[in-house]
This record gives C-alpha cells, sequence and structure tokens, in this order.
C-alpha cells in the first residue's frame, strides 16, 4: 500500500469517477483504476462497486475511506513541517480556544509556555460551544482549551482551572422587574435572554436557559456585553469580562427562580485520544498539565 494508491482511491471517491479522479492528478485514467485494483488485491476485498454508471463505495471502501483520508492528512501535515524544517521555519502550534478562556490564568499558562519556547510560532483560534473540540476533529488544531461541551470517549482532557460564572442585567431592565427574590421566571419571558451561538456544525441544546421566553443569539462575548449594558437583555456572563461593570453599577447581579445564577464552570485542556501529538503538541500538553 502507498500514499499514490490511497490518493488515487480517495481522489475517485470525491471526484466522482476514474476520468475526473486522473484529471484531477494529472496522470492517466489506466493508472488510477490501476492503484485502486491493486489495493483491493491486496486487502481481497472491493472497495469501490462499478456496477453503476458511477463508482460507488461498498461496506468495506466506507470504513477504508474514513481511514485513508486521516493517513493522507497526517501525511499532507508531515510533507509540511519537512519543508519547514528545511527552511529553518520555526515549529508551529495551532490551539483552538473558547472564547470564555479570556481570563489570566488561561492566557498566563498559554505566555509562560512560549516564553520559556521562543521559537514556537502560536497559532490561536476561538469558537464557542461545541465549535471548540469540532476543530480537532477537523485537524485543524492540534490542542484546545475549553468547558466539557461536545467531550466524549474520542477525548482525552485534564482539568486547568475554572471560570467564574454569573446572570447579570442592567439597573433599568432590573428596575422593570418586580422588586422581590428570586425574580420568578416568567416576569423575564419579555425580556430576551441573551446567548452566544453555537459555531460547531452540529445540533446543540443550550445549558441554563428558561423554557419559555425571548432568546436572542449572538457571536461574541463582546456583543453580548454590549446588549447587557444597554438594558436590551440578560444573561449568564464570565465574571472576569465584566468586574469593571460590576464595580460602577452598570451591571448588577440577578437570582432568578429555579436558575443556575451563579456557578464555576471546569475548563479543561482537551486531545484527541487516538490521535498522535507532534512533538511540540505533546510538549505543550505536559508543560499544561505541570502548571495546572
Amino acid at each position: 500500500m502507498t500514499n499514490d494508491q490511497l490518493k488515487a482511491f480517495v481522489t475517485v471517491v470525491e471526484q466522482g469517477s476514474f476520468r475526473a479522479a486522473a484529471e484531477y492528478l494529472f496522470k492517466t485514467q489506466p493508472t488510477v483504476s490501476a492503484a485502486v485494483r491493486t489495493l483491493e488485491q491486496q486487502f481481497n476485498f472491493q472497495l469501490l462497486s462499478r456496477e453503476g454508471y458511477r463508482p460507488t463505495l461498498t461496506a468495506e471502501g466506507k470504513a477504508f475511506y474514513r481511514q485513508a483520508k486521516q493517513i493522507l492528512a497526517q501525511t499532507q501535515k508531515l510533507e509540511q513541517l519537512g519543508h519547514q524544517l528545511a527552511q529553518g521555519v520555526s515549529p508551529t502550534l495551532s490551539i483552538c480556544l473558547s472564547a470564555i478562556c479570556t481570563n489570566a490564568s488561561s492566557l498566563d499558562s498559554i505566555k509562560r509556555f512560549c516564553d520559556e519556547n521562543p521559537e514556537v510560532q502560536l497559532n490561536i483560534s476561538t469558537e464557542h460551544l461545541h465549535g471548540v473540540q469540532e476543530q480537532l476533529q477537523l485537524e485543524k488544531a492540534d490542542l484546545a482549551i475549553g468547558p466539557h461541551y461536545g467531550l466524549d470517549d474520542r477525548h482525552e482532557f485534564v482539568e486547568l482551572t475554572q471560570v467564574d460564572m454569573i446572570t447579570v442585567a442592567s439597573p433599568s431592565l432590573i428596575s422593570s422587574l418586580p422588586q422581590e427574590k428570586p425574580v420568578r421566571q416568567n416576569k423575564l419571558y419579555q425580556h430576551p435572554h441573551i446567548l452566544i451561538a453555537n459555531t460547531g456544525s452540529g445540533s446543540f441544546e443550550h445549558l441554563n436557559v428558561l423554557p419559555f421566553g425571548q432568546r436572542w443569539y449572538v457571536n461574541d462575548y463582546q456583543m453580548k456585553k454590549a446588549l447587557l449594558i444597554a438594558g436590551m437583555g440578560w444573561a449568564r456572563i464570565p465574571v472576569h469580562m465584566i468586574d469593571n461593570e460590576l464595580n460602577n453599577g452598570q451591571l448588577i447581579p440577578i437570582e432568578v427562580e429555579n436558575f443556575n445564577d451563579r456557578n464555576q464552570v471546569p475548563i479543561y485542556l482537551i486531545r484527541l485520544r487516538h490521535h498522535p501529538l507532534g512533538e511540540l503538541a505533546d510538549k505543550f500538553w505536559k508543560s499544561m498539565v505541570t502548571m495546572k
């Protein structure tokens, strides 16, 4: 089994035909056909059914295709690393950071690692909710840092810190509510609950929301904070993002009936369990676990 044979097979699947794959790879159609046939002969099963107008994956082919895609992606990464090392380019570490993790403890640990490894080129992307771990699945990040959303047996994770969440609203919004503690849920239904939109591709059910009432979705915490200060809704938000507003009275904590008004959200360092880390990512993982 060679890299060229895997590439020929994957390209046939993705381009839809042997002819299209040959054109895409700048090879002859017999060459592409022979590469796929060699794979099939090596394992003694059909990868592609050729009975229809276009080749289609067999049951075995579907399983083989998923693994072949991963191998080719890893090979491409290795080739890129080889070229970078040959050109003297500094190693790159890609981290997906949940937007909730802008507190000092999360960023200080990353800064400390970079100070100790000044040759590192750091790529940080930010996502929300399920979008964080999805970047690992898409191989767009080596590691991720965020809450527990979407984690399962595919992931290995270690708690690094916790983020303090608090429910707040502006004085103008609170003054329009009955002066009672806690505020009954039905008294908030007419006021939008401001939520951060999930950046993952799958469906997602938000936690800590009222069963009824208006819900507004925003793409970042800066907009969420601005809407809160403007008295346009109420929400849970990390305390570290609104310290000044809490101190000067622009935002006020609010207690809501049968609602998780304030709690600590664990933040994890996350990796794919069966995905080998590169030397730099492994070094970062060990460093963060040691410093926690």
